[in-house]
C-alpha cells in the first residue's frame, strides 16, 4: 500500500498519480507497464513515485483496494441515511459500484491481458505477507492466550468479520426476520453475491445495463418475499 507521504497529498495531486496509472495499466499489461510514462503523465518525478510507492504492483492494489473503501463507507452511509433499513442498500450499492467501476475504468482494466490474474496475484502476495496481528484464542482452561501468527484466511475473514459487525450495529434489525449476527451475515452475503452476479452480467453486456438491473431488482425481491405463493 502507498506511504504515509502519498496520503498527505493534496487530493487533486493523488487523483493525477491514480489517473496517470489506470490509464497506463489499460493500455498494456502490467508487467508491461511503463513508471516512466506513468510519472510524466502523473507530473511527478521518478524518485518521488519511489516514495509513495514500492512499485507498479503496489499502484495497482492501490487502487483496487481504494475503490473497496469506497465502497464499505458507501454501505455505512446508506444505512444511516435510510435509518438501518438494509433493503435500500443493494440498490445503492449496485449503482454506486457500476460508478466507481466506469470513473476508475475498472472494466477497462481488468480486460488488459492477464489483468485478472495479476491482480489476483498481487492480493494474494500482500496479504499473505502482511504483519501478524494479535489475536487471542481460550487454552484447555479457558484462559486468553495471544495468539502471534493469523492464516491468510484468517486475516480476510478478521477484516471482513469487523466490517459486517459494524453494518449489523447500524442496521435496524426489527424490520427483519433475524435475531443475531450470524443471521444478519447470511442475509448479506446473499445480497453481495446477487450484486456480484450482477456487477459480472453488465461487465459482460455493457449495452444492456437496464435488463441487467432489471434482472436484479427481482432476484432482490424473491430474497425479500420469497418466491412461495
Amino acid at each position: 500500500m502507498p506511504t504515509e507521504r502519498f496520503y498527505h497529498l493534496p487530493e487533486e495531486k493523488k487523483q493525477l498519480i491514480r489517473e496517470a496509472a489506470i490509464k497506463e495499466f489499460c493500455r498494456v499489461p502490467l508487467e508491461k507497464a511503463s513508471i516512466n510514462k506513468i510519472v510524466r503523465n502523473a507530473k511527478i518525478s521518478r524518485g518521488s513515485f519511489y516514495t509513495y510507492f514500492q512499485d507498479k504492483e503496489d499502484v495497482l492494489e492501490y487502487i483496487f483496494e481504494d475503490v473497496i473503501l469506497q465502497l464499505q463507507s458507501i454501505c455505512k452511509e446508506v444505512l444511516v441515511k435510510s435509518g438501518g433499513d438494509l433493503w435500500e442498500l443493494p440498490p445503492n450499492l449496485l449503482e454506486h459500484t457500476i460508478e466507481l467501476c466506469q470513473r476508475n475504468r475498472l472494466f477497462a482494466l481488468t480486460q488488459s491481458v492477464n489483468g485478472g490474474h495479476t491482480l489476483i496475484s498481487i492480493l494474494d502476495k500482500k496479504v499473505c505477507a502482511a504483519p501478524c496481528c494479535p489475536v487471542f484464542q481460550e487454552d484447555d482452561d479457558g484462559r486468553c492466550q495471544a495468539k502471534t501468527t493469523q492464516t491468510k484466511q484468517e486475516v480476510i475473514q478478521d477484516r471482513m468479520q469487523l466490517f459486517l459487525k459494524e453494518l449489523y450495529v447500524l442496521t435496524d434489525t426489527s424490520r427483519l426476520k433475524i435475531s443475531s449476527f450470524q443471521e444478519f451475515r447470511t442475509v448479506f452475503s446473499t445480497c453481495a453475491m446477487i450484486l456480484v452476479g450482477a456487477i459480472g452480467e453488465i461487465y459482460q453486456k455493457k449495452d444492456d445495463i437496464g435488463a441487467v438491473k432489471e434482472m436484479f431488482n427481482k432476484r432482490l425481491d424473491y430474497l425479500k418475499y420469497g418466491v412461495v405463493k
